[in-house]
């Protein structure tokens, strides 16, 4: 039958405006941006998990009887496979902060307003920015026994070592065997948590740098954080043991024009072979996407930049990756992935 992973095995808590949603990724095939499919707005009350499974049980039906949302048409997550509805949570996405101390040219939030006295702060921190309780739910969750003992837990954001009690978190989910813990961060704040987590062989780091040097890493990022990212990071790689099997991964989001030269990506390999890292992740800024009409000559160059990213991480012995973006990319001029 036809299903989508997402709807299969996942849950996304997101920040209050949105709520709760399954789909964790862009289809970029239909040109409706993000096919968000939400329960319900949510602001942290306790959750009917009978209603919830019940709810995604119909929209897995319309799927396999091809009634798919618009926003789902056509996207690379639906396949032909099985469905065993175990009525568990295989792969959580927590996303409910906002707030950063980075300010990424590419970062749809980066144009809200941050300080305190703008106009409109008061309503953006109540949609945004105000948290609700993470730690609860999860308990929750473990209680109901609704969170699958291999459950990946994905932390997003916002940066998620400013929330409140990211640290908890973590350390209630090593607490409790839970192995699978993936953070995306810019790591300009270190954690003793993830240090702990990486030291049990329990945490993997997605880490987005996007520069090879300090002058566009600030092009990049708007703020002056290089040496400390790269120095935590290095920091992180210095504690796991020799049985760490998890992701050191250092990530790099194209710009057009302002870190679309392989000089850069060639630096930014060498150092993340030079502090550490185990892997390298390529992705493309997601609103080029939508903006670019896919016009030949910029996709031809970034399949080269991605061509040479390869040729750099197996120079430097660093396996690679490549995001949905970079994949959708290639597929629009029918050429293989490298």
């Amino acid at each position: 039958m036809r299903i989508c992973n997402n709807l299969n095995t996942s849950i996304c808590f997101n920040y209050k405006n949105i709520g709760i949603t399954w789909c964790t990724l862009t289809n970029a095939n239909n040109g409706l941006g993000w096919s968000k499919i939400p329960a319900e707005v949510f602001d942290g009350k306790k959750i009917d998990w009978g209603k919830f499974f019940d709810f995604r049980a119909k929209e897995i039906e319309s799927i396999k009887n091809s009634a798919a949302r618009k926003e789902c048409e056509n996207c690379q997550q639906i396949e032909d496979k099985d469905f065993v509805d175990d009525r568990k949570i295989h792969y959580i996405l927590l996303s409910p902060w906002q707030v950063c101390n980075s300010d990424c040219i590419y970062c749809l939030g980066h144009a809200q307003p941050r300080d305190k006295k703008s106009l409109g702060y008061d309503e953006f921190y109540k949609e945004y920015v105000e948290p609700y309780d993470m730690l609860e739910i999860i308990k929750d969750m473990i209680k109901n026994d609704v969170l699958a003992s291999d459950c990946e837990v994905d932390f997003a954001g916002g940066e998620p070592t400013l929330y409140p009690k990211f640290d908890d978190i973590i350390n209630f989910l090593v607490d409790n065997n839970y192995k699978n813990i993936i953070i995306h961060t810019n790591n300009i704040q270190y954690s003793k948590a993830i240090e702990r987590g990486i030291k049990e062989n329990a945490i993997s780091l997605m880490i987005s740098i996007d520069a090879g040097t300090k002058k566009c890493h600030e092009q990049v990022k708007r703020v002056k954080s290089f040496d400390k990212v790269w120095h935590n990071f290095k920091k992180y790689s210095k504690s796991k043991k020799k049985d760490y099997s998890k992701r050191l991964c250092t990530k790099y989001v194209i710009v057009p024009g302002v870190n679309d030269t392989k000089k850069e990506l060639e630096e930014f390999i060498k150092q993340s072979r030079k502090n550490g890292a185990t892997q390298v992740a390529l992705n493309v800024y997601n609103q080029l996407l939508n903006e670019m009409n896919y016009e030949d000559n910029l996709l031809h160059h970034l399949v080269e930049l991605a061509d040479f990213w390869v040729q750099k991480a197996k120079e430097n012995k660093l396996s690679y990756m490549f995001f949905p973006n970079i994949e959708f990319v290639f597929s629009k001029l029918n050429t293989k992935l490298p």
